[in-house]
């Protein structure tokens, strides 16, 4: 874990030092300290830390809140620290995208294995992410494809098959791809749409 950025959020100096301390021997580089739930937002953003352990009680803003910022503003794996445990504040937890909850103290060894944890399920749920985007992006561009062949067929009397070779030779003589000669066509549409709207008014 050499080299792995932290940012701590824990308002409470002695747990801090103590913190630093097994940070340290885990060849971690503390990154910053937040004693407010609003400051670990900020430095979150500025350092962008590889990691942030985050206490749940916070002044200010809580870690629960403070978490939800970060997953928004500059997402990085939270790894959470409390006192106590209970099923309704685990469930605030994951619902925040803690990627690990710790009780305090936190032995060395609990806080690697919480990192280790806590990375790996951050990196899967960006890959999630980002299939689910792609996935996202493929269906809209069968919709907008989809659309501009259904007016290539009316426009020209031609069938499916046809209107979409047609498109497909345009957008490869154009050296351009299928979805943007679709939004072309789709946008050519709606302004002779309304250049015949303005002049039949």
């Amino acid at each position: 874990m050499n080299g792995l950025r932290v940012l701590v959020a824990e308002d409470e100096g002695s747990v801090v030092t103590a913190l630093e301390g097994q940070l340290q021997a885990l060849g971690c580089e503390v990154v910053g300290e937040a004693a407010t739930g609003r400051e670990a937002v900020e430095l979150a953003a500025k350092r962008r830390p590889d990691v942030v352990l985050m206490d749940i009680k916070m002044p200010d803003m809580d870690g629960i809140k403070a978490a939800r910022m970060i997953a928004e503003q500059c997402p990085a794996p939270v790894v959470f620290l409390s006192g106590h445990f209970n099923d309704e504040l685990l469930a605030e937890v994951v619902s925040a995208g803690g990627m690990a909850y710790l009780l305090k103290p936190a032995s060395t060894e609990q806080l690697q294995a919480a990192f280790n944890l806590a990375r790996k399920r951050f990196a899967e749920m960006r890959d999630l992410r980002g299939q689910v985007e792609k996935l996202r992006e493929a269906l809209e561009a069968r919709k907008l494809i989809a659309r501009a062949k259904g007016l290539v067929m009316a426009r020209q009397g031609i069938g499916e098959e046809e209107a979409h070779r047609r498109m497909q030779k345009e957008a490869s003589g154009g050296n351009m791809k299928l979805v943007d000669l679709a939004r072309a066509i789709l946008a050519a549409s709606a302004f002779v749409g309304e250049e015949q709207s303005g002049t039949g008014g």
